[in-house]
């Protein structure tokens, strides 16, 4: 069950925690200048912030998908982008989001996906390659068509981190960490807008039997009553009862094994590609773990041209992924409780 979310956690932020000095030993012990890898240990022991203090922050909820600031032309997709809004760079509030057949989630973007828009468009990663061997897109699809996958097969995008960096090892632990809480209430961006675009299908079509499947309050004619019911269906809360009712995405794949590991309270040593168990998926994630609806996650090698791997290893992942895919309609059907 989801935890409530503490008063005030809106609030808090990383700034307002005080790391420890690395690099220091307790009275008594001898003052040895630790090596650059145990001095990179000591700061990520020392910038993890308390349990209570990180369920606070990762209760939060993004109303938009994330947009980068002129000039550059990166965004997450969770839904398909109109020509305008693309063009001057905001959130796009005129196609449906519903919920997606495949989220996949990189560490962070590029320099090259940065300025290009899209996403693993930097010409020595295999990302777009690895999936057409799994069959997962046509043939002749590349980065290029990175726009049209939300509405075409109902896979969208987005990152642990939304900022530019070719080097993932740069990112420390209390990076990783605010990167998740971020990431976590991304997420629930997706879910709650996914949860308002059914709300206005049943409100058009006006089925009552849909009134269970609310989140929040109807609609109502007064602009003040408006105005509240809007910001009712972007809280921590309204996240929770969306999860429930199977609004996200059928599979999130990890393209890499590090944004995952670093989803955990501990880092987790040792991660398996492929399908992972429900009962092994870390606290606080945003998506529903198990029953009708619920999300499958999956870990699948990094695309990147630097992972070292050989190709059978690198490859059989995405050919899995794309036998489970194609057992999974688009569009969606609706999810029966």
């Amino acid at each position: 069950n989801a935890r409530p979310c503490p008063p005030g956690a809106a609030m808090l932020s990383f700034e307002s925690f005080r790391f420890a000095s690395p690099g220091k030993r307790p009275p008594g012990e001898s003052q040895v200048t630790p090596s650059r890898k145990r001095a990179a240990l000591v700061v990520a022991t020392a910038s993890a912030p308390k349990s209570e203090d990180l369920v606070a922050m990762e209760c939060q909820c993004r109303r938009d998908p994330f947009v980068a600031p002129e000039p550059a032309l990166w965004r997450e997709r969770y839904a398909p982008v109109c020509v305008s809004c693309e063009a001057n760079r905001v959130a796009c509030a005129h196609t449906r989001e519903r919920p997606l057949k495949l989220l996949v989630c990189g560490h962070n973007p590029s320099d090259h996906s940065w300025s290009s828009g899209y996403s693993y468009s930097n010409p020595s990663n295999n990302f777009w390659k690895l999936l057409v061997c799994g069959s997962i897109i046509p043939n002749d699809w590349t980065s290029e068509q990175c726009p049209l996958l939300q509405e075409s097969l109902g896979i969208g995008f987005t990152d642990a981190g939304t900022e530019p960096g070719n080097d993932a090892s740069k990112y420390g632990r209390a990076v990783m960490l605010e990167w998740r809480s971020d990431l976590y209430a991304r997420m629930r961006g997706h879910l709650c807008r996914v949860a308002v675009a059914e709300n206005r299908e049943d409100d058009a079509t006006g089925d009552a039997d849909d009134e269970s499947r609310r989140i929040s309050s109807t609609k109502s004619s007064s602009t003040g009553t408006s105005h509240k019911s809007r910001a009712a269906s972007f809280t921590y809360e309204a996240a929770v009862l969306a999860a429930e009712k199977g609004y996200g995405p059928c599979v999130v794949a990890f393209a890499g094994k590090r944004q995952y590991a670093h989803l955990f309270d501990a880092v987790a040593k040792k991660t398996h590609f492929g399908l992972q168990d429900p009962s092994s998926l870390p606290q606080g994630w945003p998506f529903r773990k198990t029953g009708p609806g619920a999300t499958e996650v999956w870990v699948l090698p990094s695309s990147s041209g630097r992972a070292v791997m050989t190709k059978e290893a690198r490859e059989g992942p995405y050919l899995e992924l794309g036998e489970r895919l194609r057992e999974v309609p688009w569009p969606s059907e609706d999810v029966d409780e």
